[in-house]
């Protein structure tokens, strides 16, 4: 089981709880058991509450031995007790950010999307296909009230606890070691079948740069010397058409690979730049405009959020190169 271990940043960088988290506390990113001894040392680090409901949620989640993070609706203040519950509180902060969206700067003036890697080895990178016209202009990843995203990374508890929307994507990689980018980095739109084969397969090798230059920035933040063992734990594809257009590139007829399942990948394509120790996985698409159940969208999700909870964080890492 994952061990909690305590953030190297020492505080959450996300919204009051930057200001109220005690440096010593440790990240629950994931449903993981908390001992006696922990809560215990927990509770009598504070014996009153904070008047943050961040901060008080979050004791709550460890006052009972034995008990175990179940999802949390921020917005409420109240505890969570299923998945369905916390995406009803999703789907409230999505009505509320809909109504905000005339607020919005023009294409022309927007702040734009970028990639949101930081520099230190990740648990996950997730990828996507474009930014959104939406996220382009709200600088935010899957920003669009009608984008699952959000909604699902709070329900499977692949975001931490004090996470409650694509507000808080500036810190998803100093947080909980996960971070955001695009195959089409940098070029908006909403339609995905408005960029072609041959378009979105010229982003492949520009795409590629960017992973590795973020896996030579991490490995040297941690002294490695070969450049590869700062790469990502997981790269999660949010979407089977960027990776089936990765895979694809070069192949012509018979050659293609025509069916794709959601989950870990054995292929890599041409010029993937990562190591072997990466898993790479499929997931189901978390645009709204893409129709299937509730349960279809999250089952993938929850089964990465398991995988997930195996890496630690932080990253612990042998410093010794990997092979290649």
């Amino acid at each position: 089981m994952h061990t909690a271990m305590t953030n190297p940043f020492d505080t959450f960088q996300c919204g009051k709880a930057k200001a109220r988290e005690q440096p010593s506390a440790p990240v629950a990113v994931h449903t993981q058991s908390i001992s006696s001894k922990a809560t215990v040392s927990q509770a009598s680090a504070s014996s009153s509450p904070s008047g943050d409901p961040v901060s008080d949620q979050r004791q709550k989640l460890t006052a009972n031995p034995g008990s175990q993070h179940t999802g949390t609706s921020l917005l409420s203040g109240t505890k969570a007790s299923s998945s369905n519950a916390t995406l009803s509180a999703a789907k409230s902060v999505k009505r509320k950010r809909s109504s905000k969206m005339e607020q919005l700067p023009s294409l022309q003036d927007a702040p734009g999307v970028p990639e949101k890697l930081g520099d230190h080895p990740l648990r996950l990178i997730i990828v996507g296909h474009n930014p959104s016209d939406h996220a382009w202009r709200t600088g935010h990843y899957y920003s669009n009230p009608s984008n699952w995203m959000w909604r699902i990374l709070i329900a499977t508890r692949i975001a931490p606890v004090h996470v409650i929307g694509p507000e808080h994507d500036d810190c998803m990689a100093s947080d909980a070691g996960i971070g955001f980018t695009d195959v089409g980095s940098g070029i908006p739109g909403t339609v995905s079948s408005q960029f072609d084969s041959a378009t979105f397969q010229s982003w492949g090798a520009g795409f590629f740069e960017r992973l590795s230059a973020h896996m030579s920035r991490a490995s040297d933040s941690i002294g490695c010397k070969c450049g590869k063992c700062g790469a990502p734990a997981l790269v999660a594809f949010s979407g089977k058409r960027q990776w089936s257009e990765l895979i694809n590139t070069g192949r012509k007829g018979k050659n293609k690979v025509t069916k794709f399942v959601t989950g870990p990948q054995n292929m890599r394509p041409e010029g993937w730049p990562l190591p072997d120790s990466t898993e790479v996985w499929v997931m189901t698409s978390t645009s709204g405009a893409s129709p299937m159940t509730t349960e279809a969208r999250m089952a993938p999700w929850h089964e990465l959020s398991k995988q997930l909870t195996q890496v630690s964080w932080p990253r612990q890492i042998d410093r010794s190169c990997i092979k290649p």
